[in-house]
């Protein structure tokens, strides 16, 4: 028979265990408030290995300026996948350019660079850094579109 201290101990390991081998998951905390643009504009920053802020609000038809500001210490850009939009208009800086009519922006480290457009539908889209491996490192967010 295994006495209740040597039980408690062989449990208390394997929860150490499994935290440190990634197995423990952090309850999820509450969705961000999303940032919505001043005046037509909201500024998003871009850092290894996240965009802040990492959820947008906009509104379907009203026009917005994405200022685009690289924060980090390599390459970075912005797409933002699937959203159905007018009017766009994208002003780079480095080697990476969109697609014609793609909600694309890119930047030098340091630098930076616009985004316009005006959304045509609703709903939730996701935004990402296009470089390989940054999504899946953390740089994607969420843009909802109301």
């Amino acid at each position: 028979m295994v006495s209740p201290a040597r039980a408690c101990a062989a449990a208390l390991l394997g929860l150490a265990l499994l935290a440190a081998c990634g197995g423990a998951s952090k309850p999820a905390g509450p969705t961000p408030t999303p940032a919505r643009p001043i005046d037509g504009v909201l500024t998003v920053h871009a850092s290894e290995w996240r965009f802040e802020p990492s959820h947008i609000a906009l509104r379907q038809g009203e026009e917005v300026r994405i200022e685009f500001l690289n924060d980090g210490e390599i390459l970075h850009d912005l797409k933002i996948e699937d959203l159905v939009a007018e009017g766009i208009a994208s002003q780079s800086s480095g080697p990476l350019s969109g697609d014609e009519g793609e909600l694309f922006v890119g930047a030098e480290q340091g630098d930076g660079g616009s985004l316009t457009f005006t959304p045509a539908e609703t709903g939730a889209f996701t935004y990402y850094c296009t470089i390989p491996q940054h999504r899946q490192l953390g740089m994607k967010g969420t843009l909802l579109v109301e």
